[in-house]
């Protein structure tokens, strides 16, 4: 299942952030297609496909104690306009 992720890190630390970003490794079966950082927002997006919840939180645990992760499902828009509801 694709996902989009939002991490909201508090400035003072940024620091301790940046060093996880580059020291962290995604689960194996987790497949990330982008990454981004809003740029004077101290904030990071990622896009990635996930099979369960227990992916979930291995991506967001260890950045847990610097800021605020939200992860919402989603699907690229031309499939999206098919569904009938």
């Amino acid at each position: 299942m694709l996902f989009v992720l939002w991490y909201k890190f508090d400035p003072e630390h940024a620091q301790e952030v940046h060093r996880l970003w580059r020291e962290y490794r995604y689960p194996g079966e987790v497949k990330v297609r982008e990454r981004y950082l809003l740029i004077g927002r101290h904030m990071s997006v990622a896009i990635f496909e996930a099979p369960d919840e227990e992916s979930l939180l291995k991506i967001t645990g260890p950045f847990s104690k610097y800021g605020v992760a939200h992860i919402a499902p989603a699907m690229p828009l031309e499939e999206a306009v098919q569904v009938k509801w």
